[in-house]
């Protein structure tokens, strides 16, 4: 039916197709998350511009191509420090930056649709999934949750880069190779979830370019495309090393410590099919209902030989493990599991459409608008359906957290800003007191004065005796309420 749908449009209206759909997947990225600008820095962006900004330049470059270091997401480090230095704490180009590498993913998705053998509508509808979805909502606004996005982008632009040349029938020469591979890095660098990467090339060639398992064939496909997926077995070897078994490495850190265990597993996939079929609604879902998810996903993907769907299925599987052992990894966390996820279902959809619509036109109250128009309705209804409940999310669940995002930060940000205050390198600076738990306003006063030569203390958390606060070459205070300068 796509086909003689295609093949009937006149001329101009197939001229016309593509930009019209561009349009529409703009306006409807854009109706979903202008409001991303409006909103300011959540804490976490203080901490990562801080522990970003203490990395010298040069070394955060070199990190890059270092991953057996086990630096702490290098990547992002380029966006925090590069943003800093050209529009400081002002929170609007920080997000506009992450919202066009999210339209960039759009894309993305669109051109993995098409290299796995998706037809043009189930593109298009696959890019229109993933411009918004209420469940990863943070992933637009908090900008804190840029490592997942840089992630995706660069996961995603991998994997495409690689398919389109294994499609098109050839292997990716050694210029290729590189660049597939440095993209792969990027990825790794970003976020450790990169590190399924190789596996889902696996996955790919066996669907798609399925090799001979006699011994010579292994030989070959070892020679062959399994070159470049050996290399990229080496980087996450590599990768491995630098943060498990290094000294200080990322899993000693209290919240990236894995866990195997089967209640771990059941509760991150409660809480990843609640944010991805309740739209974040925040209702963790029983046992049953992720089972039961799980078989009708098995049964959709292996009950006819389609090679899209089992690659989707296995993308599943394999890309949310390392969030899986992870304790708390949901929502804006999904990022590449929901890409492939997002290909899923509108193939799955488009099925159920074309047998809706031949049903309808042989009805007698719609035999007169055809297959055709059936079709096109029911296209229009779901895409309407889809729009309509995300919308709904975005009002009962996500405007709220928006609006309360960091709040506090930017007072106290905006009352700096007031006060303006400037202070000679080498200083002694001293907050007597501040309105936060932790460390965030000594983070917030180090990225204010930008001045490493600076000592900044807070004297709630290192307490100091009379003789040195005299000593102190500037003193603040909260205690009447705004930022006060009393030396």
């Amino acid at each position: 039916m796509t086909s003689t749908t295609v093949r009937s449009l006149s001329p101009a209206a197939a001229r016309w197709r593509q930009p019209a759909a561009v349009a529409f997947l703009l306006a409807w990225f854009g109706y979903f998350s202008w409001d991303a600008l409006l909103v300011h820095f959540a804490p976490d962006d203080i901490m990562n511009l801080d522990y970003y900004w203490n990395i010298k330049p040069g070394q955060l470059l070199l990190l890059q191509f270092m991953p057996w270091r086990g630096p702490y997401r290098p990547m992002a480090g380029l966006f925090y420090r590069g943003m800093l230095h050209f529009f400081g704490l002002n929170p609007v180009p920080y997000h506009a930056v992450v919202l066009l590498v999210l339209l960039a993913n759009v894309y993305l998705v669109y051109r993995l649709a098409r290299v796995l053998w998706a037809g043009e509508l189930a593109a298009c509808l696959a890019s229109l999934i993933v411009c918004y979805h209420a469940g990863l909502h943070m992933l637009y606004y908090d900008t804190a949750f840029v490592f997942d996005v840089l992630c995706c982008f660069f996961y995603l632009a991998a994997f495409v880069y690689y398919a389109r040349i294994r499609g098109s029938g050839r292997l990716l020469d050694p210029r290729e190779a590189a660049v597939h591979l440095g993209l792969y890095l990027c990825a790794l660098n970003s976020k450790e979830m990169a590190i399924t990467l190789p596996v889902a090339l696996l996955a790919y060639e066996w669907f798609y370019h399925k090799p001979s398992w006699s011994g010579r064939g292994v030989a070959e496909w070892l020679s062959g495309p399994g070159r470049v997926i050996l290399l990229g077995a080496v980087l996450d070897l590599a990768f491995l090393y630098g943060s498990l078994l290094r000294p200080n490495a990322l899993v000693v850190q209290p919240g990236y410590k894995p866990a195997l265990s089967f209640a771990r597993f059941m509760e991150f996939y409660s809480h990843a099919y609640s944010d991805l079929f309740e739209q974040g609604s925040g209702n963790d879902f029983a046992w049953g209902a992720v089972l039961t998810i799980w078989f009708v996903l098995t049964y959709l993907a292996w009950r006819r030989d389609r090679p899209i769907l089992r690659f989707c299925w296995v993308f599943w599987l394999v890309t949310p493990m390392p969030l899986s052992v992870l304790a708390g990894r949901r929502g804006a966390c999904l990022a590449i599991p929901f890409s492939c996820l997002a290909v899923f279902a509108p193939v799955v959809f488009l099925d159920v459409v074309h047998t809706g619509a031949r049903f309808l036109a042989r009805e007698r109250a719609f035999r007169r608008f055809g297959d055709r128009n059936c079709f096109a309705a029911l296209c229009v209804l779901g895409v309407a359906l889809w729009g309509w409940q995300n919308d709904c999310a975005k009002r009962l669940y996500v405007k709220s957290s928006m609006e309360s995002l960091g709040e506090l930060t930017w007072l106290v940000m905006g009352q700096l800003r007031q006060l303006n205050p400037h202070v000679k390198p080498h200083s002694t600076v001293v907050f007597l007191d501040d309105p936060f738990d932790a460390f965030d306003m000594a983070q917030i006063a180090e990225l204010w004065f930008r001045d490493h030569s600076l000592n900044i203390k807070l004297l709630r958390k290192t307490p100091m005796t009379p003789l040195e606060l005299s000593k102190a070459d500037y003193l603040f205070t909260f205690k009447n309420g705004p930022l006060m300068q009393l030396k």
